[in-house]
C-alpha cells in the first residue's frame, strides 16, 4: 500500500504534464499563411492531408494587387525541426521549382507566426491568415464564395414559332484566397448585365445537355473574371432549370433566391442612435 501511495503523486504529476503538452509542429503548421516581400504577396495553404498549395500575387505602384503571378502545389512533412516541402506542380519556378524538395529550418512556430530559415540562410516570417478550420483537414477549398441572385433569361429562338423557354441558373462564384485586408469584390451591376446579355443570347440547343451547360459555365467564367480583377477561381452551378412557364420560373426564384440580411429591430436602432 505504501508503494502504491508513493506512485500516486508520480502518476498525477505525469498526467498533468501530458495534459499540458504543447502542439507539435505538424499540428501548428496546418492552415493558411501569408507573407509580403518585394511587392509580392505569398500565400501558403498547408493541409492535414499532407498536401499544400501556394499562390503568388504582385501589386502595382498604387499598392493594389494587380494579378496572380502563378501557383504551385505538392506535399509536405515535418522532420525533426524542419519543414520539408516537395513541389509536384508549379508555374512559378523562381519561387517553387517543380520536382524539387526544399528543407526549411523552423526557427519559431506558434498559432500566429511561422519563422523559417531558408536554404540560402535568409529568414522569413509567415503570418497566419486565419484560424485553423475544419476545411484544413481536407482538400475542400478555402476560397471566399459569392452567391449572386439567380439568373433568369428568355432563351433566344432560332425560329419565330418556337415556344418560349426560360433558362434559370443559380450559381456560386468561388474566388481565389484573398490576401490580408483585401476585401471581397462586389458583384458589380455591369457584371450582372454582361452575364444576362450573354445568357439571353443562348439557344435551347446550347443549354439542353449537361456538357453544353459546362461549356456555358466556362464562357461565363471568362466573361466575369475581368470584373473581379481576375480573382475568380471557379463558378459552381448549384441549380439549372429550363422552364416553359412563368409559374416554374417563380418557383425557381422562390427556392433559390438568397435570403436578405435581417434588419435590426427598432430597439437596436434606437440604441445605435443614442450611442
Amino acid at each position: 500500500m505504501a508503494a502504491g501511495l508513493m506512485l500516486l503523486p508520480l502518476f498525477l504529476t505525469t498526467g498533468c504534464f501530458l495534459g499540458d503538452k504543447k502542439p507539435s509542429y505538424g499540428e501548428l503548421v496546418i492552415g493558411s499563411w501569408n507573407r509580403y516581400w518585394n511587392k509580392s504577396y505569398f500565400l501558403l495553404i498547408v493541409r492535414a492531408s499532407g498536401g499544400w498549395s501556394s499562390d503568388v500575387r504582385v501589386e502595382g505602384a498604387s499598392s493594389r494587387i494587380i494579378g496572380k503571378k502563378g501557383s504551385a502545389s505538392g506535399t509536405w512533412k515535418i522532420e525533426d525541426d524542419q519543414l520539408v516541402v516537395t513541389v509536384e506542380e508549379s508555374d512559378i519556378p523562381d519561387v517553387w521549382e517543380k520536382d524539387k524538395t526544399f528543407f526549411y529550418q523552423i526557427v519559431e512556430m506558434n498559432k500566429n507566426i511561422m519563422t523559417l530559415k531558408y536554404p540560402n540562410n535568409r529568414v522569413f516570417t509567415w503570418k497566419r491568415s486565419r484560424d485553423k478550420s475544419k476545411d484544413s483537414s481536407s482538400d475542400a477549398p478555402l476560397q471566399p464564395v459569392i452567391r449572386p441572385q439567380p439568373f433568369v433569361v428568355n432563351l433566344d429562338k432560332t425560329r419565330s414559332h418556337d415556344k418560349d423557354r426560360y433558362f434559370c441558373l443559380a450559381l456560386d462564384i468561388i474566388l481565389e484566397e484573398l490576401m490580408p485586408d483585401q476585401k471581397i469584390p462586389l458583384f458589380h451591376p455591369k457584371a450582372r448585365e454582361a452575364a444576362l446579355m450573354f445568357l439571353s443570347s443562348l439557344t435551347y440547343k446550347e443549354v439542353k445537355t449537361f456538357d453544353s451547360v459546362k461549356e456555358v459555365n466556362a464562357s461565363l467564367t471568362a466573361l466575369l473574371n475581368p470584373y473581379f480583377n481576375g480573382l475568380i477561381k471557379d463558378i459552381k452551378i448549384r441549380h439549372v432549370v429550363i422552364a416553359s412557364t412563368m409559374e416554374k420560373v417563380e418557383e425557381f426564384l422562390i427556392e433559390h433566391t438568397p435570403s436578405p440580411e435581417p434588419l435590426p429591430d427598432q430597439g437596436e436602432t434606437e440604441k445605435k442612435e443614442e450611442s
